[in-house]
């Protein structure tokens, strides 16, 4: 498998430094330029103990440690550097940064044009409604869908899309074979079988931890075309995708609550340029033309521990 050595050798950094993004991605890269970090971590680990000051018996025990927990997930997943044209370079200049994104799937569908969906974990019985809209939008113009894999808003976009087709990009907080919660579990089984994607940037050695949240929302706003805000309170956190730096050129925003206690970002996002929608003829103008990324070959002929 393409990038693990390199992997593994970044999820030990981050256990040496108590997950500390930034301080493990400075190493990293610094690595990277003295060594061939593609050979097992070993092989440099005096000089690893050299920059950080600690001990070469200590990190070969922490490396050992996680290349056990890689070797007890079966293959089927890819790993994605920040050397491929589809890795978004602004995760590198994140709060905390990461080289690597996981992928279990059809990786072709981040070569075409999406639109990103987001919203409220609550939704009520309008945004219900927008949700349908919404749907038939993606599937008439044969885009992908994008959106965290969460419950809420995003569990019913990929619930009914993945019913036609299977142009779905879930990101997920947790590493790919993993559901965030026992009832996403099957909703990711159907992502997998049916075509679509499910992608992380969190490793498979690392925890479940809140600031896994924050390394998906910008990894969503790095990654997306366009995006349609349909629900959510102040402060909630499709806002923090919908706001986040990235390659969004188009972003539209429910108005439904507009004017209502608790939904202020509404009208500020609005003043600030973003796109209303009233009604399903409004997202029209979310469509974007731009030139394919790079085609890429999978090998997706294993089974992953999900399943």
């Amino acid at each position: 498998m393409l990038n693990v050595e390199e992997s593994m050798s970044f999820e030990t950094l981050l256990s040496l430094f108590g997950e500390n993004y930034g301080k493990a991605f400075e190493v990293y890269m610094q690595l990277k330029r003295e060594v061939d970090i593609s050979y097992p971590l070993p092989s440099y680990a005096e000089r690893l103990g050299e920059l950080i000051g600690r001990r070469e018996e200590e990190i070969d025990a922490i490396w050992r440690g996680i290349r056990e927990r890689y070797q007890h997930i079966r293959g089927g997943y890819e790993i994605i550097d920040d050397g491929s044209p589809l890795f978004p370079k602004e995760l590198l200049k994140s709060e905390y940064p990461t080289p690597f994104l996981y992928a279990l799937g059809n990786l072709r569908l981040l070569e075409k044009e999406s639109l990103t969906v987001i919203g409220s974990l609550s939704p009520g019985l309008e945004a219900e409604g927008i949700v349908r809209d919404a749907s038939a939008f993606i599937k008439n113009n044969r885009l992908v869908l994008l959106t965290p894999l969460r419950l809420g808003i995003s569990s019913m976009m990929i619930a009914d899309i993945i019913r036609d087709s299977g142009n779905v990009i879930a990101f997920s907080s947790s590493f790919v074979t993993k559901a965030p919660n026992e009832r996403l579990k099957n909703q990711m089984v159907d992502i997998y079988k049916r075509g679509g994607l499910i992608i992380s940037a969190t490793g498979p050695s690392r925890k479940e931890d809140k600031w896994h949240q924050v390394i998906r929302n910008r990894a969503i706003s790095a990654l997306s075309d366009s995006i349609f805000l349909i629900e959510e309170k102040d402060g909630g956190p499709a806002w923090k995708i919908f706001d986040g730096d990235g390659n969004a050129v188009k972003k539209m925003v429910g108005t439904h609550n507009r004017g209502k206690e608790g939904y202020s970002f509404i009208e500020s996002r609005i003043r600030n340029g973003a796109l209303e929608y009233r009604d399903g003829r409004d997202l029209k103008q979310l469509l974007n033309k731009r030139e394919g990324r790079a085609r890429i070959k999978t090998d997706l002929s294993l089974t992953p521990d999900l399943f």
